[in-house]
C-alpha cells in the first residue's frame, strides 16, 4: 500500500511539473467519442454539504479519437480560442467568458438538475468531449457560499493506460458576506496584440449583465480610457460583460476580479484552428491542470477501489 501511495504522490507532481509543457500523454486504446460517461459533482464547503443546488452543464466542445477537442454547436460561433492553453488561470477566464456568453444569450442547457441531501448531482449518458458547469450560489445567514464555473472533459487518461469516462468532481468555492453599501464597479479593455496596435478598432460594444438580465449597453473607446464605472449595492449579485461584434482578426477573454471585469482582446490574424496532429492540438496536460481539487479526486478514486479490493 505505502509503494501504491508513493506511486500516487509521483504520479500527481508529475502531472503538475507537465502542466506548463507541450507534452502528450495517450491511452493504450483510442477515444471512443460516442461512449456513454457520466459527470457525478458534490458540492461542499467547510464540511458541509449543499442540497437543493439547481446545476446546468454545457457541452461546449466535442473530442475527436485523436485526443482533440473543438468547440460545438452554438459555441463555435463565439471568438473564443481553446488551442494552445498553457495554465489554469486561462481556462479559468475561458470558462467565465463562456459563461457570461450562456447568460447574455439566453443558451439552454445540455443537461441540468439538483443536488441531493449529500450535496451531489449527477448526469448520466453524456456524449464524451468537454463541459461547462455554471457557477451556483447559496446564502445562509448573511454568508454567500460562490461556486465557481468551471470546465471539466470526458473522459481521462487513467492509470493502466485505458480512458475513464465516469469523472467525479469538488467544484471550487468561496466565501464572503456582503456590506450593506454600494460598491464600485468597472469594465476595463484590454489588448493582446503586439506589433498590430494600430488596427484596434476605434471602439468596442459592452452588454453588461446582472443576474443574467441586461443592465446596460456601453462604448469603450480612448475617449473613456476604454473602462466603464457604475456603482451598485452589494447584494450578492453577479455582474457579467460580453462584447460584441468581436473583429473577426481577434478573439477574446473575459476575467472577473472583484469587482471588476476584464475583457481582453487577442489579436490572432483572424485564425482559430487547431494545430495539426502531433501538435499542441492535442490538449491532454493543460486539460489535467484544470483542476488541481480534480486531479487529486481521480488519484483519491483509484486508491479507494484498491484498498476496497
Amino acid at each position: 500500500m505505502k509503494k501504491y501511495l508513493a506511486k500516487t504522490f509521483i504520479f500527481i507532481l508529475i502531472l503538475c511539473l507537465i502542466m506548463g509543457n507541450t507534452v502528450f500523454i495517450h491511452a493504450a486504446n483510442p477515444i471512443d467519442p460516442q461512449r456513454p460517461s457520466s459527470l457525478t459533482i458534490q458540492y461542499k464547503y467547510s464540511q458541509k454539504t449543499y442540497s437543493d443546488l439547481s446545476v446546468k452543464i454545457y457541452r461546449i466542445a466535442e473530442v475527436f479519437e485523436n485526443g482533440t477537442y473543438s468547440l460545438t454547436g452554438i459555441f463555435k460561433s463565439y471568438p473564443v480560442n481553446i488551442y494552445g492553453i498553457t495554465s489554469q488561470a486561462e481556462w479559468k477566464k475561458i470558462a467565465v467568458t463562456l459563461a457570461a456568453y450562456i447568460a447574455a444569450d439566453d443558451i439552454p442547457a445540455t443537461c441540468e438538475g439538483a443536488t441531493d441531501n449529500e450535496g451531489k448531482v449527477m448526469f448520466e449518458n453524456l456524449s464524451p468531449g468537454m463541459y461547462l458547469t455554471l457557477s451556483v450560489r447559496s446564502q445562509q445567514d448573511g454568508e454567500i457560499i460562490v461556486f465557481e464555473d468551471f470546465l471539466t472533459v470526458l473522459l481521462y487518461p487513467s492509470e493502466e493506460g485505458e480512458h475513464q469516462y465516469d469523472v467525479s468532481v469538488y467544484p471550487k468555492c468561496e466565501s464572503y458576506t456582503p456590506a450593506p453599501e454600494h460598491k464600485e464597479h468597472k469594465v476595463v479593455k484590454q489588448w493582446q496584440d503586439g506589433g498590430y496596435a494600430d488596427i484596434r478598432p476605434q471602439k468596442v460594444d459592452v452588454d453588461i449583465y446582472k443576474n443574467g438580465v441586461l443592465q446596460f449597453s456601453q462604448t469603450l473607446s480612448s475617449d473613456n480610457g476604454w473602462v466603464y464605472r457604475w456603482e451598485a449595492m452589494d447584494d450578492g449579485s453577479r455582474w457579467q460583460a460580453v462584447e460584441r461584434n468581436v473583429p473577426a482578426e481577434y478573439t477574446v477573454t473575459v476575467a472577473e476580479n472583484g469587482e471588476t471585469i476584464i475583457i481582453t482582446n487577442v489579436y490572432n490574424h483572424g485564425i482559430i484552428e487547431p494545430p495539426p496532429t502531433g501538435e499542441t492540438g492535442v490538449i491532454w496536460p493543460y486539460i489535467l491542470s484544470l483542476s488541481v481539487s480534480g486531479i487529486l479526486i481521480i488519484a483519491f478514486s483509484i486508491w479507494s477501489k484498491r484498498k476496497a479490493t
